[in-house]
């Protein structure tokens, strides 16, 4: 929320496009879009539709440092801490857990660079980790989800919960070992995520733990982002819908609810206005159609934030209905549009889906038997969910408004 926000394209300064052009000008011409340009902020957040971004020029900040200690607290004023956490920490982020009814709070603060330090951030998750663990630990999540065992998942995410947090998720004060907060370090260092990328192939004894060349994690991901002034009363829905039933969340695993940072944008299709951005993290089956644990809690989630608050999905991060109507939410969806018109009129770089996505032609829905139990659609009857497994499209727990598939 400080400065020009955490969004990589905001610091976008120029870009070089290619577009398509027509057979005397070679097909194809190339666009310089400086600072200043009025097309440089469609181009910035383009979805591909415009064309072929070749080059990108990076606003940079001299070298700093940061400081990050993660605080667990419990979450009976979490309402109020995510109004302000964001705009007392420069780098600060929420991750709650609703069924341990705790939150870690990661402050997280620029300092000057004469600050002793050389932390190192090298992601628990995101260090090469072994194959066969991986596969072993699907076939766990798989057995979990047949056989309804809420107790036996909430149990194992304490237990890997208190791992993570006493190794401190990854952050090392000099790259090796942790010996306590604050960690400060380099930004590079700091920002940097995890080393399973770095390491040398070994013929698949370790992985990044989402390698598809093996039958490891497989999982939905979902990104949606709510005004900020709204934020507090989405946490206070959330609290009544995970009263009612704690151990739904279980599904979200060690991930939790994570809530980010982000400020109102300059692009077009960047975020309208200052928002929390949710992320969460859960189950997903290799055969379409299959229930899932506790989906009725996570669709309602969901809609709460898009219906209910207003939200705008992430572009890359969502299943299928999030996007239906999703454009009317950006004021300055029609500029895009125009400047989309004018560098591609045949719609060379766009398909089908880019069609639904932006509202030019369809939506993003596919209305079908079973449709809501994989996110391509909200069930409006019973056939959108599975009614032969005992699953029939009910109206939300805490948000009326919304409709999920639930027994």
């Amino acid at each position: 929320m400080w400065g020009k926000g955490g969004a990589v394209h905001e610091s976008v300064v120029a870009l070089r496009i290619v577009t398509p052009a027509p057979a005397s000008r070679g097909f194809a011409m190339v666009r310089e879009l400086g600072t200043g340009h009025p097309d440089l902020d469609a181009a910035k957040v383009s979805l591909g539709v415009l064309g072929v971004v070749s080059q990108v020029t990076l606003a940079l900040q001299p070298l700093f440092k940061r400081s990050i200690s993660f605080l667990k607290r419990d979450d009976s004023d979490l309402a109020e801490q995510v109004a302000s956490w964001g705009r007392l920490h420069e780098f600060g982020d929420i991750t709650w857990l609703p069924e341990e009814r705790k939150v870690i709070y990661r402050q997280d603060d620029r300092v000057d660079v004469s600050t002793p330090g050389n932390g190192l951030n090298d992601n628990l998750g995101f260090r090469p980790l072994s194959a066969s663990d991986l596969v072993a630990s699907r076939i766990q999540d798989e057995n979990l989800q047949k056989n309804g065992s809420d107790a036996v998942l909430c149990s194992a995410n304490r237990v890997a919960q208190a791992y993570l947090e006493s190794r401190a998720f990854g952050y090392t004060n000099d790259g090796v070992n942790f010996t306590g907060y604050p960690v400060v370090g380099y930004q590079h260092r700091m920002q940097a995520s995890g080393s399973c990328l770095e390491t040398k192939d070994d013929g698949l004894k370790t992985v990044c733990y989402w390698d598809p060349r093996i039958r490891g994690t497989f999982i939905y991901n979902t990104g949606l982002s709510l005004p900020f002034s709204r934020a507090p009363a989405f946490v206070a829905d959330l609290k009544r819908l995970r009263d009612r039933n704690p151990q739904a969340f279980c599904e979200l695993g060690t991930s939790g609810v994570l809530m980010r940072y982000v400020k109102a944008s300059t692009a077009y299709l960047g975020k309208p206005v200052d928002s929390v951005t949710v992320d969460i993290d859960y189950f997903r089956s290799r055969t379409p159609g299959t229930p899932r644990a506790h989906a009725d809690v996570i669709d309602e989630l969901e809609q709460m934030v898009l219906l209910k608050y207003g939200g705008v999905p992430h572009w890359g991060k969502n299943r299928n209905f999030v996007f239906n109507g999703a454009i009317a939410k950006y004021p300055r969806a029609g500029k895009f549009l125009e400047v989309k018109k004018r560098y591609d009129p045949e719609g060379t770089f766009s398909s089908e889906w880019s069609d639904q996505v932006l509202g030019i032609k369809g939506n993003a829905n596919i209305l079908d038997k079973g449709c809501a139990m994989e996110g391509l659609c909200v069930c409006s009857d019973d056939t959108h969910c599975a009614p032969e497994k005992g699953y029939h499209c009910r109206p939300g727990k805490v948000y009326a408004g919304a409709r999920v598939c639930a027994r």
